[in-house]
């Protein structure tokens, strides 16, 4: 099997990947001595630093191990006020909580108080209401008398009021029939002619009278006469 000859371009890049590749190994080759010896400069420094601290720290404990900063007596006398504060702060606490259970109660029974209150007002109110209501209906409504038992009144005969009779400014010549109807024929006083007899019904008022037809009984006939009545007897 025959493999392709490599170009002259392909092997130019060969070369420039491989200078590439050997300048990286170099560098980072340098970078590794550097990271060291920087290393080791740190740390001698670093444990130098510590020393110093530490020596510092010696000195400070051997003053402080020469001289005695807080007797017993004085720690136990701290102790004591320490302990009279816990136990003040302790009873100051258990007031405040039984004046809070105090005040809630009070509270409670305010409360229970407003509403008792709030429902002896709305009874007070609905008493006056109902008592209002009560005198308006009094008032209202009169009080009926007892009924008292009375004779019964005897009715009074009527008063006959004599009527004096008149005499008819007119002369009345008898009673007629016509289409089942009475009429009363009626003519000018001394009057006998045909032409002047009229024919008037009951309700129709003699002309240029006051006498007033009301009804024909038999063979009389009623008037009135301004309220006055008349009776003239009709001659057969």
């Amino acid at each position: 099997m025959n493999l392709p000859r490599p170009t002259r371009t392909t092997a130019i890049l060969s070369l420039c990947l491989a200078l590439l590749a050997g300048i990286l190994c170099y560098e980072h080759h340098q970078l590794s001595q550097l990271r060291t010896s920087l290393a080791a400069t740190a740390d001698k420094e670093s444990l130098d630093a510590l020393l110093t601290r530490l020596g510092k720290v010696d000195e400070r404990l051997g003053t402080v191990a020469g001289n005695h900063l807080v007797t017993n007596e004085d720690f136990r006398a701290g102790q004591q006020a320490l302990s009279n504060r816990i136990d003040a702060a302790q009873a100051y606490a258990k007031q405040a909580t039984e004046s809070a259970q105090e005040i809630s109660q009070n509270a409670a029974s305010a409360g229970e108080l407003l509403v008792l209150k709030a429902s002896v007002e709305t009874l007070d109110s609905r008493l006056q209401e109902l008592s209002q209501s009560r005198i308006k209906q009094t008032t209202a409504v009169p009080l009926k008398p007892k009924p008292v038992a009375r004779q019964p009144k005897r009715p009074k005969p009527p008063a006959t009021a004599t009527v004096t009779p008149q005499t008819p400014p007119f002369t009345v010549v008898g009673i007629e029939y016509r289409g089942g109807e009475r009429f009363l024929s009626v003519a000018p006083p001394g009057s006998t002619q045909l032409n002047q007899i009229y024919l008037i019904r009951p309700g129709d008022a003699v002309a240029g009278t006051a006498w007033r037809l009301n009804a024909l009984d038999g063979r009389s006939a009623r008037f009135d006469v301004a309220g006055t009545p008349q009776t003239v007897t009709v001659a057969q």
